[in-house]
């Protein structure tokens, strides 16, 4: 199996922070050659020369005018460092200004992506009333889309399985729609009202917006004006010592993901301590309950906790998991890695990203999968390692691609490549679908690849949080949604 791998010690970020560091030492070096200027130019009116020449006036010229050459002349030493020192701006004025490209560029394209979204769904009442129409006004069309639909009622497994496939073979199609979805339904949702203006009332003031943390927010308020999307509730942390494996590389990492998904360990964390002095391992699982409403759900690990940090805001869900931190007893100066996939992995890049938390824990590392966190602003000090796969559609749900900086790696793999088998025991060798390209399991497979990867990027990773995978371990798990004690 093959993986793409992007940022981090071998991409584009690292080049400009070698670029920056290269530009600091001409600074200095230049700085010292001027210093040495002075130094050479002040032998000309040192006291003892200017007193020899009395005795030898013509050496004492020489030499005079060969310290003022050396100091201050065509090829001296203050030349030198000017020239230096210049290059040292020049070189620095040349990353800051690829930099500002680069994040210009991602502006543009978030504000084509924000548009284009807009007017589509603005668009599609109209674009799918004259479908019909034209449908209707055709009798050809109107027999092929019978003969179709009648093929599709006759074998729809065949039907759904030429449908995933073409998905599977262009996933751009997927990327496009997750895009552009945020801005499509505030299109759609001011074509159905007549205007902005209720959907704006309805979002809280949110709507129509550019803002992907305002785009979500919005929705947030819309579903909170139904009950739903409220983050409450009254839940305690509870410890169950002993229980969990630690994790000994990035495939394992998500193994014990997968662990954490199951029944009997739903709504449950793992915190595992390494070595002595220990770092500390936090493995979050994703999402455990879909429904929109706290109540119904009976978790902190649902779908209002994954639309509350889409939009930025903290949550129930991580005071829980900072909680079970505290009674790990994890030092302040102690080094963490959070570890997350799906909502986990947003979790993660949250907590990174909260100078409060920052202030409390040492979070040095942060590994996700499946997780949209490309609009985090993750702190140069904390290593980043995001997998993601091309088919799966939750990492393409922030419409951006991740950066390219030294302290960030991204691992892309496609999942028709012999990550693994179906995991459907009755098709093993069918494409996956893109909740199963999304899987923890799947992950696991594509950590593998990740572990035995000779990519500079990834050696570099792994060299860094070898100390989160070395020496004795003990592990407990943390029931994030037991009873609240009074």
């Amino acid at each position: 199996m093959t993986i793409e791998v992007s940022g981090g010690a071998g991409g584009v970020g690292a080049f400009y922070q070698d670029l920056r560091a290269f530009a600091g030492v001409l600074d200095e070096i230049g700085d010292d050659v001027r210093s040495r200027s002075d130094d050479v130019g002040g032998v000309a009116i040192d006291s003892a020369v200017l007193a020899a020449a009395l005795l030898c006036p013509l050496e004492v010229a020489a030499v005079e005018a060969a310290a003022v050459s050396a100091a201050v002349g065509p090829s001296g030493l203050l030349p030198v460092s000017v020239t230096l020192e210049g290059s040292a701006l020049v070189l620095q004025a040349t990353v800051e200004s690829y930099e500002f490209i680069d994040e210009a560029q991602k502006v543009v394209l978030d504000r084509l992506n924000a548009v284009q979204g807009y007017l589509l769904g603005a668009a599609l009442p109209f674009l799918a009333a004259g479908g019909i129409a034209l449908v209707v006004s055709n009798p050809a069309l109107l027999a092929l889309l019978g003969m179709t639909a009648a093929q599709v009622a006759q074998n729809p497994e065949a039907a759904l399985a030429a449908l995933r496939t073409a998905i599977y073979e262009n996933p751009w199609l997927m990327e496009e729609l997750t895009e552009s979805a945020p801005w499509l339904v505030q299109g759609l949702s001011s074509t159905l009202t007549g205007g902005p203006v209720l959907p704006f009332l309805l979002s809280g003031g949110r709507w129509p917006t550019a803002s992907y943390e305002d785009s979500v927010g919005g929705l947030v308020n819309l579903g909170n004006l139904g009950g739903l999307f409220v983050d409450g509730g009254e839940f305690g942390v509870e410890r169950l010592e002993g229980q969990g494996a630690a994790p000994d590389g990035v495939s394992d990492i998500f193994r014990v993901q997968s662990t954490l998904y199951a029944e009997e360990s739903e709504g449950q964390i793992q915190i595992t301590a390494v070595g002595n002095p220990p770092s500390y391992i936090v493995t979050i699982p994703g999402t455990q309950e879909w429904s929109p409403d706290r109540g119904a759900s009976g978790s902190p690990m649902d779908l209002t906790s994954n639309v509350q940090l889409m939009a930025g805001r903290e949550t129930l869900l991580q005071a829980q998991v900072e909680e079970a931190m505290r009674q790990a007893g994890i030092p302040a100066d102690a080094p963490v890695m959070l570890t997350g996939h799906s909502q986990g992995g947003i979790l993660c890049a949250t907590m990174a990203t909260d100078s409060d938390f920052m202030s409390r824990y040492n979070v040095t590392s942060i590994v996700t999968g499946g997780s949209p966190i490309a609009r985090f602003d993750i702190p140069d000090s904390v290593s980043v390692l995001a997998v993601e796969h091309d088919q799966d559609p939750v990492p393409m749900l922030e419409g951006r691609e991740n950066p390219d900086r030294a302290n960030w790696v991204t691992v892309e793999a496609d999942a028709t490549a012999g990550i693994g088998r179906n995991p459907d025991p009755e098709h093993p060798d069918a494409p996956l679908s893109p909740e199963q390209a999304h899987g923890v399991s799947v992950y696991a497979d594509t950590g593998r690849a990740i572990d035995s990867s000779q990519d500079p990027s990834l050696v570099a990773w792994r060299e860094q949080n070898a100390h989160f995978f070395s020496g004795d371990t003990s592990s407990d798990r943390y029931q994030l949604n037991a009873p609240a004690h009074p």
